[in-house]
């Protein structure tokens, strides 16, 4: 009983990463400094976390546009209907989608969903594109929690103990997350969700950049 016993406490944690590995494949660790350089240039409008750049282009504005509208398909599959506004003529192309990472904090392990939109207005030579309305849902498993749920499942003869027991969800505000960084409420969980979605935007507007070059 004990040898099974140790197996499974060992194994646990590979056993939950594989489970998770296929949707949450991207970790961020963060340090500190990391946090606090990107925290010092959040954009804001209105009092609300919004992103916003210009992208300049050459070539047709309709080959632009053809391209763009192909890159939300190709980049937000997770979303059904993604694109909510398609208007070919003025070249305007607005859409909702997802991305998803985790991060550790100690024992507690958060999968991170974050939800936004997207905005973009093709102009001759220059793309305006924003990225806001930006929230998440936080999934946290305490591993020492699941250790002792396996414990009493083995002493009871029932290796069919449910992980999902310790889960705990959250919503969030980016933008709440951010101004409660400033004010160190929580500063080392507020600072990964900050450093974490200013990562996941910039990779957007990144790939959008290379469809266009």
């Amino acid at each position: 009983m004990k040898l099974v016993y140790s197996l499974l406490l060992w194994s646990l944690p590979l056993w939950s990463f594989s489970q998770d590995a296929g949707i949450f494949n991207k970790v961020y660790k963060p340090s500190y400094h990391q946090i606090d350089s990107v925290a010092s240039y959040i954009p804001l409008k209105d009092g609300k976390v919004v992103y916003r750049e210009f992208i300049t282009y050459q070539g047709d504005k309709e080959k632009a546009y053809i391209a763009l509208k192909r890159w939300f398909v190709d980049n937000f599959p997770d979303i059904q209907n993604v694109i909510q506004i398609d208007d070919r003529e003025t070249g305007t192309l607005v859409g909702k989608s997802m991305r998803k990472y985790n991060f550790k904090s100690g024992i507690n392990k958060s999968d991170f969903s974050m939800y936004f939109t997207v905005a973009i207005n093709i102009s001759p030579d220059t793309i305006d594109m924003s990225v806001y309305n930006i929230y998440g849902s936080d999934k946290r498993r305490n591993n020492l929690q699941m250790y002792l749920e396996a414990t009493n499942a083995m002493l009871n003869e029932n290796i069919n103990f449910n992980q999902h027991n310790s889960v705990e969800k959250f919503n969030v505000d980016v933008t709440k997350s951010y101004f409660d960084y400033l004010k160190s409420k929580r500063k080392k969980y507020n600072g990964k969700i900050v450093y974490t979605v200013d990562s996941e935007v910039r990779r957007i507007f990144e790939s959008a950049r290379k469809v266009l070059m």
